[in-house]
């Protein structure tokens, strides 16, 4: 019963507190706003770069429409080539020139004469290219141009090794819904920057629930409440369990309020499971309340407590690359010491529809270190005590 009345009392003494309000409750969605909006081309996975159409000047070498190719212009016409590729018929070479010149082309194509009769002999089938200015037009054109190519002579090549029969054999076609365009992520999926600032400052703020374990257990005895407290039938740890409950309390409504304000407000999308989400949540409270009450029992002052906590979140949250980019090898690294790397690490999985195999490492390092913590807590306590 002593232990349920210091907690009531402990959360009425917390929501009174206006600046603790807005520390744990309106900092985190203004941090996840404006990180998410100013580092949106830094942080996260970019979506994969459209191919827009290549204009492409065709020049037939014979001149004239009779001596245009008909494989050509088949090729020209097939609806996945028509796509990339944007053809426009031009008399001569030199009007090619002036177009790649000016803009008005990307690329030119020139089909020497008898281009048909060539193939259709048997001979290596072969066009001229003539690049544009860009790059990527380039590319695009001249991929598709070299599978053509490349399809004609692997045909001559069967042809001769192995008889006009070889032209009778069915292609090998994929079924539908054989090949699937992605990332390559798990999943298919990508994240955001809002997506990754949501999960670094939600656990960076849940780390700095030891700040409020801090102020409440040195408030009682610099207020000398403590003593007074000591004196009435209550034991310690009727006391301590009761604080501990309050400050989870409301870690716990913290974190609810982040996670579903930043959905609601700025569209953060936070995977496909909302139990496992939580539940590492509560492993990171465990974890920040435990090492913070460590900290509390050693140090002698509030101000001493505060600055080590204040000091290894801030570490902590930098070097598992929570604040800004850096090296997958530093972070897999150096960010593998830090506790919020684990729950940091499975809930960008989560948001990427990673499968549990992928996620259940993370929970037992997590689980792994809450018990350590609360081992040392245990111990700590029992040997130094709280007290006045």
């Amino acid at each position: 019963m002593n232990t349920w009345t210091i907690m009531i009392y402990e959360l009425r003494r917390l929501f009174r507190s206006r600046s603790m309000l807005l520390n744990m409750f309106l900092l985190p969605l203004v941090l996840i706003f404006l990180l998410g909006a100013s580092l949106s081309g830094v942080v996260g996975m970019k979506e994969a770069d459209e191919i827009d159409p290549v204009r492409v000047a065709v020049v037939n070498a014979a001149g004239g429409e009779a001596g245009t190719s008909a494989m050509i212009t088949a090729f020209l016409e097939a609806p996945e080539v028509k796509d990339l590729i944007i053809a426009h018929k031009t008399e001569s070479r030199a009007a090619a020139e002036r177009g790649l010149r000016t803009g008005k082309y990307a690329y030119a194509v020139i089909v020497p004469s008898g281009f048909d009769e060539e193939v259709q002999r048997g001979e290596r089938a072969r066009l001229e290219f003539i690049l544009g200015k860009n790059h990527t037009d380039n590319l695009v054109a001249g991929t598709a141009f070299d599978n053509f190519l490349s399809t004609i002579n692997y045909k001559q090549s069967a042809v001769v090794a192995l008889g006009p029969e070889a032209l009778a054999v069915p292609p090998v076609t994929a079924e539908a819904g054989a090949v699937v365009m992605g990332d390559l992520n798990n999943g298919g999926k990508t994240y955001t920057a809002s997506q990754f600032y949501a999960a670094s400052m939600l656990m960076m703020f849940l780390l700095y629930t030891g700040l409020t374990v801090t102020g409440s257990l040195f408030s009682d005895k610099e207020n000398h409440t403590l003593f007074r407290i000591n004196s009435m039938p209550v034991k310690g740890s009727q006391l301590f369990i009761g604080k501990m409950l309050g400050v989870g309390l409301v870690s716990i409504l913290q974190c609810l309020a982040i996670i579903v304000l930043s959905d609601r407000l700025f569209g953060v999308y936070w995977g496909n499971r909302p139990g496992l989400l939580l539940l590492f949540c509560l492993l990171m409270i465990i974890a920040s309340m435990t090492f913070s009450i460590v900290i509390c029992l050693f140090s002698k002052t509030s101000a001493s407590a505060t600055n080590v906590i204040n000091v290894l979140t801030v570490v902590m949250t930098f070097v598992s690359g929570g604040m800004a980019p850096l090296p997958d090898s530093w972070v897999n690294s150096i960010g593998a010491f830090t506790v919020n790397h684990w729950a940091q690490q499975a809930i960008i999985r989560m948001m990427l529809h990673s499968g549990l195999k992928q996620i259940l490492p993370n929970l037992w390092v997590m689980c792994l270190i809450c018990a350590v913590l609360l081992c040392v807590m245990t111990v700590s306590y029992r040997k130094v005590g709280y007290h006045e």
